[in-house]
């Protein structure tokens, strides 16, 4: 799994049952697929990892090897090539939207929120009116409620009958 460190946090020591002592690190990371996830490690289950991850820093890519242990959780069991630490090259963003971001822009989301008004009003338009009538009707009415719903109509009306 190839992952990009967003921050590694300072190691914890921590006193055992037995009385010996041991590390824990928490690595904040993205996923091949952009997700931002922790993974909590610990100095006894993977030494090699262990030492490696904290020295690393934000920006570090890594290629890392998974396995899913006895209790169901996934560990970590080495790191392989891909490696690249952060350049100098590497440029804070500066405001406005994230280079690589998955969030929708401000259009994109007007034009869904017009998409979601259009499907509750064919979905009361149907309510409304009830089984039996043409799509030409439905539609009809659908698009009264929509331009209710946008301030373009005063009211929403079938014949002579005011409903809103």
């Amino acid at each position: 799994m190839l992952i990009n460190i967003v921050d590694v946090g300072a190691p914890n020591t921590h006193a055992a049952k037995n009385g010996r002592s041991y590390q824990s690190i928490e690595v904040t990371y993205k996923n091949d697929q952009g997700q931002v996830a922790n993974k909590k490690l610990m100095s006894f289950s993977n030494p090699s990892v262990f030492n490696h991850i904290k020295d690393l820093t934000k920006g570090a890519t890594l290629n890392v090897s998974t396995t899913k242990d006895a209790n169901g959780y996934w560990q970590w069991t080495g790191i392989g090539g891909d490696e690249t630490a952060p350049t100098s090259e590497t440029k804070p963003a500066t405001g406005g939207r994230v280079t690589g971001s998955n969030y929708e822009t401000k259009e994109e989301r007007a034009a869904r929120q017009i998409l979601i008004v259009r499907q509750s009003s064919l979905s009361s338009a149907v309510d409304l009116l009830g089984p039996g009538k043409s799509v030409e009707d439905v539609i009809a009415t659908a698009k009264q409620f929509e331009e209710y719903v946008f301030g373009q109509a005063e009211d929403v009306s079938i014949g002579d009958e005011v409903i809103l």
